[in-house]
């Protein structure tokens, strides 16, 4: 999906992982809508496995997922330039594959945590809520730890944990069981990631 003209500025934004994708998409193309209208254009791929992938998520390793990634950046790049990227959640676990001029991460977490909120996850005996990945995926998942690449804002919210260089103001829609938006959280995002990619771009 992509919001805002190709030749524009380009933000690449990589999705949390598994069910935490689902409960945030919106909030992500309410975000990338913003940014359109302040004149950039954001890009939001299907992971394998995942949205319109015809790829089962069970014949995936987890360096397709970065190769994933890295496709992305390189697709960006050539309608436009070397983008910005925007990584949430599980997503910051491989956004350092792209090809970027700078990174911005909201409320990155380790794979073990995503391990054991997935395994917390099932639903009527449903082992991961549903979800299939083989085993060397789930081996690799949590074992990941976001890597630093540079430039790199690691924003956190409010309400939320962790060491951040900014701190914005909106619910963990990640946490919730239903997928939601919030209007206040994607400004929020939007404000601070185009400031950033400002800070980027003059390097």
């Amino acid at each position: 999906m992509r919001i805002g003209a190709a030749e524009a500025p380009p933000i690449l934004f990589v999705p949390p992982l598994f069910e935490e994708m689902n409960r945030t998409r919106a909030l992500i193309a309410s975000a990338m809508r913003r940014l359109a209208a302040r004149g950039f254009a954001g890009w939001l791929p299907d992971l394998g496995g995942t949205g319109e992938s015809a790829t089962a998520l069970g014949d995936l390793s987890w360096d397709d997922w970065r190769h994933d990634v890295s496709a992305a950046s390189g697709l960006v790049a050539e309608h436009s330039a070397a983008p910005l990227v925007v990584a949430l959640r599980g997503g910051c676990l491989i956004d350092d594959a792209a090809s970027a001029i700078g990174w911005w991460r909201l409320a990155p977490v380790e794979g073990a945590s995503l391990t054991r909120d997935m395994a917390r996850a099932g639903l009527a005996g449903v082992e991961w809520a549903g979800y299939a990945p083989s085993a060397a995926l789930r081996e690799r998942l949590a074992e990941a730890r976001p890597a630093p690449p540079a430039p790199l804002r690691t924003v956190q919210l409010a309400s939320g944990a962790g060491t951040a260089d900014a701190r914005i103001t909106g619910p963990a829609l990640w946490r919730r069981s239903e997928p939601g938006n919030s209007q206040e959280l994607a400004e929020g995002m939007a404000a601070d990631i185009a400031a950033w990619y400002a800070t980027c771009a003059a390097r």
